[in-house]
């Protein structure tokens, strides 16, 4: 079973370790832990599928199924502007145009296909304000 999302997290978080000056967690759909930023909440918008009837791919002597495609929001939280960028940079260099297997799924090919700055406010409990960067990622993958 392909779960594209898994690689994702563990991408991001490898991106962002030990040697880049941040240790980012990154939390599927929202913030579940305790703790300030810098952190990425990710979660999956979409998912589309080759849209062949069966009847279609009798016409199709050489018909290879084409793998599902995984749209992901990635939401980058930081107590800086640059710091923000810098993290957003950091797992853009790990994961765009990556092809290959890890973390025991095989993806296809993985793009960053937007990056943008994102909302700005200030969290709650916080004085600081919260930068935002947010990345549209669309990962090709094996099920």
């Amino acid at each position: 079973m392909g779960s594209p999302h898994v690689w994702l997290k563990a991408a991001i978080e490898d991106a962002t370790g030990s040697g880049s000056g941040y240790e980012v967690t990154a939390w599927p759909v929202e913030m579940t832990g305790a703790g300030d930023p810098p952190y990425v909440i990710y979660n999956r918008t979409a998912t589309i599928r080759e849209q062949l009837l069966p009847d279609a791919l009798d016409d199709l002597p050489e018909f290879d199924e084409v793998p599902p495609v995984a749209t992901f929001n990635v939401a980058v939280f930081a107590d800086s502007y640059v710091q923000a960028w810098e993290i957003a940079d950091a797992i853009t260099a790990a994961i765009h145009r990556f092809k290959g297997s890890a973390d025991g799924e095989t993806i296809e090919k993985c793009l960053v296909v937007d990056v943008a700055d994102g909302d700005s406010g200030f969290l709650e409990g916080r004085e600081q304000p919260t930068f935002t960067v947010e990345l549209t990622v669309e990962i090709t993958y094996q099920e």
